[in-house]
């Protein structure tokens, strides 16, 4: 009996503990896609500060209304350009059943040279959602190989 009481308070205290969030498997289908939007390419020739605009595409397939509540970008790896992005919060509404653009924008730095400036860029995105239903979150990651330009 001593032995399974503390089984029980363990089990207990994990249920208790538990999030509001979403497992992967009960989560909505939300889908994030990140475009950038054209520019002139020999912005990235010199190196230093660079403001990037994105057309940010949130596709809710779901009969409920989503809101993405933060983004956060961050690039992998050598490319034109690196982000210097924090968490950044965000209230955007996404209907039910239809696919949402925003334009952003963020800043970066351009690694400079002929070369590097045509390099693809490689970000990795994490979108922090809520079911506005259910008022449950839930998160998406993705990554994006973008051509500068």
């Amino acid at each position: 009996m001593k032995s399974a009481l503390p089984i029980v308070l363990l089990t207990l205290l994990a249920t208790g503990c538990g999030s509001s969030s979403m497992s992967s498997s009960t989560a909505p289908g939300v889908t994030v896609h990140l475009a950038q939007v054209p520019m002139p390419q020999d912005i990235f020739y010199f190196s230093g500060p660079v403001n990037i605009q994105y057309q940010l595409a949130v596709t809710n397939p779901t009969s409920d209304p989503v809101t993405l509540s933060r983004l956060d970008l961050q690039t992998v790896g050598p490319g034109a350009y690196s982000l210097r992005t924090a968490a950044t919060p965000m209230n955007l509404k996404v209907p039910p059943n239809t696919t949402a653009k925003f334009l952003i924008s963020v800043w970066g730095r351009a690694r400079g040279g002929y070369l590097s400036a045509s390099e693809p860029v490689t970000i990795r995105g994490t979108a922090y959602f809520q079911d506005e239903a259910t008022r449950k979150s839930f998160i998406r990651l993705f990554n994006e190989n973008i051509l500068p330009g």
